[in-house]
Formats: C-alpha cells, sequence, structure tokens
C-alpha cells in the first residue's frame, strides 16, 4: 500500500529497452512529495541469459522492486501474458496501486493492462497509437484499448488513438522517454563504453536482430542472410536478440559471429548503448532502435525484412529485402551517408518532465474508469 496521502504508481518493466526509457520518471515518482513508485521487474530481466539486468534496477536506486519471474527462454508468448497476468494480478489485489504505468507492446505491459482494467486500477500506456509490424501493432492496440490514459509521442499517435475509439481527455501528447536519453549532456562517452564492454574498436556497426514471431518458419534463414553479410563486412558489436518466439534460431546463426571483428553483448545499459549507436557507422537489423532511435542521433541504419514495416522511415534509414545480397547493398548505402540530420518525428526533449507533472497533477487522474468507444 501507498504511503497515507501518497498516489502509488506501480511501473511495469519487462525489459533493458522499456526500463532505460522510464528509468528517470520512476525515479521522480519515488522521490515525489504526493507519488510512490513501485515496480513490478519480469520478462527479459530475470533471464540470467540476457544479463540478469534486474541488477541494473537495484543499481540505479529504485526500492521497492517487486521480482516476476514470468517465462523460460522461447516459452510461447501466450503462456508467458499468462504467467504474468496470474502473478501481477495477485499483487494487483493485494496492493491496490492508483495507476499501473505501462510502455510500448510488450506482452509484458498487455499483462498490466489487463490486470488495470479488471481490477479497476488506472491503466497508463505510454507510446501507445504507433504502428510497426508483426504481433506488436496487435498487442499494442489491445493494450490501449485497456488503458485509461494515454501518454503518445506526437500527434499522428494521439489521431490513431481517436480512430481506436477513445475519448480526446484521456490521450495527451507528451513526446517519447527516449529523445530525453538520445539528447542528454549526461551520457558516458565512448571510451568508457568500450572499457566496460571491451570493446576493441573504433569503427564498428551495430547489429540487433530479433525474431519476427508472425515468420518463425523464416526467422533462421532471414537471420542467415544478415550474418552472411556481416562476416564480409568490418567490425561489428553484436547485441543479442529479445526473448520472443523464435530467439534460439537467432542465436544459433549469431554464433558464427566468433573472431576479433565481433563483440557479442547479451544486454547493455540503455545509456551506454545510445552511446555505442551514436557513434556507429551504421546500425543494422530490425529493432525498433535502428528506425527509432538512430535517426534522433543522426546515425544511418538499415532495417531488414517486416518486423518495422509499419513504421515512419525518417531519411536515414533504409529497408532492405532479408537477402545477403540486399543487406550487404544496404550496409554500402548506409555507410556513404556519413552522419545525417536528426530526426525529430518522436517529438522535443522534455517528455519525463511532462509525465511527471501530469502524474503530480490532476488531470490524468479526472478520466473516468469507465471507458465509451467514440465513433468516427
Amino acid at each position: 500500500m501507498a504511503e497515507t496521502g501518497r498516489r502509488e504508481v506501480l511501473f511495469l518493466t519487462g525489459t533493458r529497452a522499456d526500463f532505460g526509457k522510464l528509468r528517470d520518471v520512476m525515479l521522480a515518482v519515488q522521490r515525489s512529495p504526493v507519488l510512490s513508485a513501485r515496480i513490478v521487474v519480469t520478462g527479459m530481466h530475470m533471464l540470467r541469459s540476457y544479463g540478469y539486468t534486474v541488477r541494473e534496477i537495484e543499481l540505479a536506486g529504485l526500492e521497492r522492486l517487486h521480482l516476476i519471474p514470468n517465462q523460460i527462454e522461447d516459452e510461447p508468448m501466450a503462456l508467458v501474458l499468462a504467467n504474468t497476468v496470474q502473478a501481477l494480478a495477485r499483487l494487483v489485489h493485494e496492493e491496490q496501486p492508483a495507476a499501473i504505468v505501462v510502455h510500448g507492446d510488450r506482452v509484458e505491459a498487455l499483462a498490466g493492462a489487463i490486470v488495470g482494467s479488471l481490477a479497476n486500477v488506472r491503466v497508463v500506456h505510454i507510446e501507445g497509437g504507433e504502428v510497426s509490424g508483426t504481433i506488436d501493432d496487435v498487442i499494442r492496440h489491445s493494450l490501449s484499448k485497456h488503458a485509461h490514459v494515454h501518454l503518445v509521442a506526437n500527434e499522428t499517435a494521439r489521431r490513431r488513438l481517436l480512430q481506436l475509439g477513445e475519448e480526446e481527455d484521456r490521450i495527451f501528447v507528451v513526446g517519447s522517454p527516449e529523445v530525453d536519453v538520445l539528447t542528454s549532456a549526461r551520457l558516458p562517452d565512448l571510451d568508457e563504453v568500450r572499457r566496460h564492454y571491451e570493446i576493441p574498436f573504433t569503427d564498428y556497426g551495430l547489429l540487433a536482430l530479433h525474431p519476427v514471431t508472425t515468420e518463425r518458419d523464416q526467422n533462421r534463414r532471414n537471420a542467415a542472410a544478415v550474418v552472411d553479410a556481416v562476416l564480409t563486412d568490418g567490425n561489428w558489436v553484436v547485441i543479442d536478440p529479445n526473448n520472443d518466439e523464435g530467439c534460439r534460431e537467432i542465436r544459433g546463426e549469431l554464433d558464427r559471429l566468433t573472431g576479433p571483428r565481433f563483440v557479442r553483448l547479451p544486454s547493455m545499459r540503455f545509456e551506454y548503448f545510445v552511446t555505442l549507436m551514436k557513434h556507429a557507422a551504421v546500425v543494422l537489423g530490425n529493432s525498433s532502435a535502428g528506425v527509432r532511435e538512430a535517426p534522433v542521433l543522426g546515425t544511418p541504419s538499415v532495417t531488414v525484412g517486416t518486423r518495422q514495416r509499419n513504421r515512419a522511415m525518417a531519411p536515414s534509414v533504409l529497408s532492405v529485402e532479408p537477402t545477403a545480397e540486399a543487406v550487404t547493398a544496404g550496409i554500402g548505402k548506409a555507410r556513404a551517408m556519413g552522419r545525417c540530420e536528426p530526426h525529430t518525428e518522436f517529438g522535443e526533449p522534455g517528455a519525463h518532465r511532462r509525465i511527471i507533472d501530469l502524474l503530480e497533477g490532476e488531470e490524468i487522474w479526472r478520466p473516468s474508469l469507465y471507458k465509451a468507444f467514440v465513433d468516427r
């Protein structure tokens, strides 16, 4: 239960990415005179093969942590959802927070939204109203229908939520929290990152490749094409895939990237990842980092296949088919671009402060927990 007179805000984090974006919001809520923070840690954070990144959350200074191991590697997403709903429902029933804050389009976030809506606890969804590809879109929009409040990155996302029948007074355009990190003056320098992760080179590409859950039978073949391409091209820092179904096939192909030209990491602190991305010659793969974050930093990127096919693509993003020839050509074109003009589609810096102001104020607490569908 929250301290007397304070609203308890329960945050749910399941990945290295969502924690990096929301860490400063969590810390600000923890320090707030009118709010209290509880952090539910689950998903990839609890897997040893991904670096057991719950330690990073502890080191950040967050205090009221509740750990939910919800899966083993490559477990079906439906079972991960069920595991998370069951454990979280019991916690919410016992603690009765004032709000549950979830981010993005992962199954853990969907679990939080389902539990909140069924328990009559206000669900605050950050970065809804966007499109990408595969099952992520279905999860994100389902989550939005459970959420009571939407904190979106831009006007385009706001319009999509209106199209989904959401009421206008539930939607707030705050920008994207990751932009605050991407533009921060407090990022570690490249030498610090290289020392921390034992990266011996300064000229490199950054590879982040994830499974496509709706193309399970193609994951290994597509990953093989990417690996074939990078085997013939320079130095690479390789980040292991997320824990979606199909991750073992991706890992199997990445196992071919050995030798002095490759550094492979299970996970990275978000700020360190940003610095690495900022100084990379090219970002390659199918991570949202290549289409959302790299453009803000001015780093050219190559996105492979369908995982991000519906994202708005900045001029610095090249989209290619998952063949070794196409990937090789894309890498060459991206390298030739050099540094690009930063792209600001996801809003100006200051999202963290705008989110805290809303949580500490009254505006987002006014909409009813009953949601009406608005026909447009």
